[in-house]
């Protein structure tokens, strides 16, 4: 008991900081969005109306149906802080997302090895881009390793990657993200997990 009292103090001492990480994490979509737009060649928002803390047992609750499938990006963090970066998207939204990073004459080939890169890559560059505005902020080298993609059920990838790789961290930092395209859109969510001292510590140094 003594224990799980020490991790709900831990977590909402982070609540009271979320203002801080979601200015980060706004600071990263407009990094993630102008790479889009040299990648892609054509104008693009991204926005992260929804930032909190969530126990990473109920992370696939959070998200939506824990039984559906879904397209899942994971990378490792590496560098003067390391943790785990999962990008969930479900199928509806990652053929809404191929809809927009997609010429016209690409469409409509599913979910194929090179559309499976492109979800892949979009994730790498979210993840370069939050992870380059932490970097920026705090004065942490961070980057993120090479990153798989998947396509399996919300709970089995938050199972399988979050729980088994979470290095006995309790509480993922969850960024609802919304591409927002001239004839399209689609939300994502992007998880980022690493131990409470490492999201104190990045806290403490975006205050000074």
């Amino acid at each position: 008991m003594e224990g799980r009292g020490a991790v709900l103090k831990e977590g909402q001492a982070l609540e009271s900081e979320l203002d801080i990480l979601r200015e980060v994490a706004n600071i990263g979509s407009g990094h993630a969005a102008a790479s889009m737009e040299r990648w892609l060649g054509k104008e693009m928002t991204l926005k992260v109306p929804v930032a909190s803390m969530v126990p990473i047992e109920d992370v696939a609750e959070h998200i939506g149906d824990p039984m559906a499938t879904v397209m899942g990006v994971y990378s490792r963090v590496l560098g003067d802080l390391e943790g785990h970066i999962l990008y969930l998207i479900t199928l509806e939204d990652a053929r809404r997302l191929l809809d927009i990073i997609l010429d016209p004459e690409d469409r409509g080939q599913g979910f194929s090895p090179n559309n499976l890169s492109a979800i892949a890559e979009t994730g790498n560059i979210l993840f370069n881009a939050y992870l380059g505005a932490v970097s920026e902020l705090c004065g942490l080298e961070l980057y993120p390793a090479p990153p798989t993609c998947t396509a399996d059920m919300l709970a089995a990838i938050v199972n399988t990657i979050l729980l088994e790789v979470s290095d006995g961290s309790e509480l993922a930092l969850y960024l609802e993200t919304e591409f927002e395209e001239e004839d399209f859109n689609s939300t994502g969510n992007v998880l980022f997990v690493t131990d409470f001292q490492n999201l104190a510590r990045m806290v403490d140094t975006l205050e000074e």
